[in-house]
Formats: structure tokens, sequence, C-alpha cells
């Protein structure tokens, strides 16, 4: 009798641990003909990605970089996005998204990224400085960060949402010869197509005070069209190259790509 409760122990343990080394949703994939696994998820899975929200709506065409809006109820301010395939892997474009000090170099008319307070290393608040047209003052915004890793898929969201008052003059006291503005979400999203080759998606939603709708709205998609324009070129720098070397997350990159290579032959 001892023998069988121990048998039967041995067995359920063996089941959880299959459980956790191949999760569920990993057997959803192994039918995905597509490049990019993301395609084909669930409807159910699909519908907590931003990026296939059913209301974006086709903007242009601008070289390899495609541009997408629409429009937010409690906003006048539309949402943008581009996407753009870019040679190179996910743990370079991680590490430059990571270097908050070199976000004029990545961001669209970026002054400043200045790290705050660093809870760990997906959880930080940051102040971002943003160059305006003249006459107009430079805004920064105080965010927060959030990362979301789908491995199962290849994806990965690096999220940063803006701070509302007073939790932001809490962290940083408002600037003089700026103004500050508190309506602002931005998305970093990767979707792994092989190992050198990346789907870049980059998402922003910004008012930035003081400013008329229709103007924002007419100029705001160059902000996420000149970003990923400036990741593409920042991915040759072998200054990410060596840091993506160090990743925390290389495992379960080269996990899910050779998860890929073993379905497609």
């Amino acid at each position: 009798m001892f023998k069988k409760y121990v048998l039967s122990l041995m067995v359920i343990s063996c089941f959880f641990i299959f459980i956790r080394i191949f999760p569920v949703d990993a057997f959803k994939n192994i039918n995905c003909n597509n490049e990019d696994w993301t395609v084909c998820a669930s409807d159910s899975q699909k519908s907590q990605w931003i990026e296939y929200a059913k209301d974006w709506k086709f903007i242009k065409q601008k070289g390899d970089i495609s541009l997408y809006k629409r429009v937010l109820p409690s906003s006048g301010v539309i949402q943008v996005k581009a996407e753009r395939i870019i040679q190179a892997p996910l743990e370079v474009v991680e590490q430059i998204i990571r270097d908050i000090p070199a976000y004029p170099q990545l961001m669209h008319n970026c002054l400043e990224g200045r790290e705050i307070k660093r809870f760990t290393d997906e959880d930080i608040v940051i102040l971002n400085v943003t160059k305006m047209p003249w006459p107009l003052k430079p805004r920064d915004v105080v965010v927060r960060t959030n990362v979301v890793k789908d491995w199962d898929f290849g994806r990965i969201e690096i999220a940063l949402r803006g701070l509302y008052s007073p939790e932001s003059e809490q962290w940083v006291p408002l600037i003089e010869e700026h103004i500050r503005m508190y309506e602002l979400t931005a998305y970093f999203i990767g979707h792994i197509l092989d190992r050198n080759k990346l789907k870049c998606i980059y998402i922003v939603h910004a008012d930035p005070s003081g400013v008329p709708d229709f103007a924002i709205n007419f100029l705001i998609a160059n902000y996420p069209y000149y970003t990923l324009l400036n990741l593409e070129k920042m991915t040759k720098l072998e200054k990410y190259i060596n840091l993506g070397r160090q990743s925390k997350y290389l495992q379960q990159i080269e996990s899910f790509i050779a998860l890929k290579k073993k379905f497609k032959h």
C-alpha cells in the first residue's frame, strides 16, 4: 500500500514538472506556420495585447515603417502605432530601451532621460523631457515602467505610463523652465521572428498640455516613426551588442528560437 502511495506521488510530481517545463500555451503554438507566432494566439490572448486592438486604422507607409492610429474615447488626441522589421536580436533592442540616459538618441525630440528610482529592472521611475516647437516650453513627464513577457509567443512589451499629480511631483518637483504633463502612455513591443530578426512596434499617446488637439494629432505620428528609425541605427552599435550578451532574458530567447526551429521542420 505504501509503495502505491509513493508511486502515485511520483506520478503527480512528474506531471506538475512537465506542466512547468512545457506550459499549456506552448502547445497551442506548435501548429503555427507564421513567422510571427503572436498571429497564432487565441482571440482571447490577442485582446490583452494593445497592438492587436481592432480599432487601429492604417495611416500610411513610410519606407519600411507602417503607421496606424486610433481614437481613444477619453481623449481628443489620437494614439499612434509604428511597426517595422529590424534585423537585430531582441536582447540588443532590450538593452537600448534600458539605457535611459540615451533616450535623447532613441526617442524623437527627447532632451533628457533620467532614472529617478529603480525598484527592480522592470519597475523604474523615469523623468523624460521632450522638446517642443518654438516658442513652447519643453514638456516633462514622470513615468513608471512595466514589462510583460509572453515567451510562449516570443513577445515582450515594455510600457511607460505617466504618473498623475501629486505622485508625479513627489518623485520630481515641478521644473520652472518646463511644463509638466501627465497624460502619456508608450509601449515598446517586440515580436521575435528569428534569432536576429524582430518585429518592432512603438505605440504612443501623449497630451503635452496647452497645445490644441488638432496640432498634436498633425505631428504626433512623427514620434513613433523617427523613434523606430533611431532604434534601428542604435542596434548596430557595439555597446548594445555587447550588453545584449549579458541579457537576463537570453535563456528564454534561445529556448523560444529552438522551439520555433523544432516545429519548422
